[in-house]
């Protein structure tokens, strides 16, 4: 086992934690699945409004790999079918039924299976989109074999559900899961754990998987970080990751033989309506997890966390890939009196530009105000002092707006997604979106090919 300690980094405390404890929520009236979440696919709808369908039955396909299914989550009536341009299918939404009924898909045996039976497999499940690659950020491409695959069964972003107590009591199908992803590479599967954190004892006894642990602030618990430290990656080769709680649903669906369509959620924010974490249906309305009402007033509701999650409305879904809901004050019409001229000693701020590091908080109430203008980029080394990576990403975001996308790829491009500048952002004085630029970067290489 070897321990890694990051540097470079800031953790952003920030009120509203969840409480470890697990609660089933109520099942939804309707539940939805968004195209928006799987970029890079060309979607194929196999399913009309007013057909029923049964949990795991498939919505639509990928017309770039036609075995490649996105199934239903739940068992109902689909309710609408939405088009956008060009007839892009953009959502399909399903009105729950009160008796649940599975889709039967092909059973798999991972000791008898190849490496293509069990990736077929796992196309036609469902669970494909599951697993991710680096480079790019997107569904892994099944036509590569990865050198590695990372299990990160920790999360250092604010707020972020804990992996290691969302899993808990699942240790037969964490294992079925190490099991198959041993299928799919000829590497290693490296878990990522973090150092010193309690609860952990399920996720290391795992067999099969060779374990890291990393300590400091975040970014230390990003996947990103992860591959830089232990395996970086030569320009050919790619490596698939997924989260500790993405691998017990693998093994379930081995397990059961069907489509795993519960999820384990934290709610969390100073606005959320109950800050624990719940068993949710996969896609359903938010406002499943405030009484079936949407969240009244002046709240920001994110499908994910502060730094990579998106900003919702509150009678939208659960994302495919979110364990994570948080509930902040958005902050309208407010303005601070004298703005930067105070000394605002209750300011969560990485910098020394407000007085609050002379006295310290343990915990932050933050808002979604922008807190200033966009201005041109001045490099002060502010993005280099929270990104742990060997990359200089001032330069690589100017390589990137100035559509250069040889020196782009030469500054470190295809080792970072928009998850790993998200600090980048929180800390710009000048206000840029860097992940914004980042994915128009990695859209360009992929266009370019």
């Amino acid at each position: 086992m070897a321990t890694y300690q990051i540097q470079k980094g800031f953790d952003l405390k920030i009120a509203g934690k969840a409480e470890a404890k697990i609660a089933d929520a109520p099942e939804p009236v309707l539940v939805a699945v968004d195209t928006a979440e799987f970029p890079g696919i060309k979607p194929k709808a196999l399913v009309q409004e007013g057909d029923r369908v049964k949990t795991g039955q498939p919505l639509f396909l990928d017309k770039l790999d036609r075995e490649r299914m996105f199934c239903a989550p739940a068992t109902g009536v689909v309710k609408q079918v939405v088009f956008g341009e060009r007839r892009f299918l953009q959502r399909v939404v399903i009105e729950v039924a009160a008796k649940e009924e599975f889709h039967q898909g092909e059973r798999l045996d991972v000791r008898a299976a190849t490496r293509e039976q069990a990736i077929v497999a796992l196309e036609r499940s469902g669970l494909w989109p599951l697993v991710r690659q680096r480079p790019l950020g997107t569904i892994a491409d099944p036509a590569k074999v990865p050198v590695a695959i990372y299990v990160n069964g920790m999360d250092t972003e604010p707020l972020a559900a804990d992996p290691a107590f969302a899993t808990q009591g699942r240790k037969v199908d964490l294992q079925a899961g190490v099991d198959l992803l041993k299928k799919l590479t000829g590497g290693k599967v490296h878990l990522t754990l973090q150092a010193g954190a309690g609860h952990q004892d399920e996720l290391r006894s795992l067999q099969g998987v060779e374990l890291h642990e990393f300590s400091g602030p975040h970014p230390s618990g990003l996947v990103g970080t992860h591959i830089s430290r232990i395996q970086p990656l030569r320009i050919t080769e790619v490596a698939w990751y997924l989260k500790a709680q993405e691998v017990a649903l693998l093994g379930e669906w081995l397990r059961t033989g069907r489509y795993p369509a519960k999820r384990v959620v934290a709610v969390a924010g100073s606005m959320a309506p109950s800050r624990q974490y719940f068993r949710i249906r996969q896609g359903a309305a938010l406002a499943t997890l405030s009484g079936h009402r949407p969240v009244q007033g002046d709240v920001r509701v994110i499908n994910g966390t502060v730094l990579s999650g998106m900003a919702t409305d509150p009678t939208g879904f659960l994302g495919f890939y979110n364990h994570t809901v948080t509930f902040i004050p958005e902050g309208t019409g407010q303005r601070d009196l004298f703005g930067w001229a105070l000394p605002h000693f209750g300011k969560l701020s990485a910098s020394r530009a407000v007085f609050s590091w002379l006295a310290p908080r343990r915990e932050y109430e933050v808002d979604a105000r922008l807190n200033g203008g966009h201005r041109p980029i001045v490099n002060i080394g502010a993005w280099e002092s929270v990104t742990p990576l060997d990359i200089h990403p001032a330069y690589l975001v100017r390589a990137i707006q100035a559509n250069d996308l040889e020196e782009a790829v030469k500054l470190g491009l295809l080792e970072v997604t928009e998850e790993d500048v998200a600090l980048c952002t929180v800390v710009d004085p000048c206000k840029i979106d860097v992940g914004e630029v980042i994915r128009s970067g990695l859209e360009l290489y992929v266009k370019e090919g």
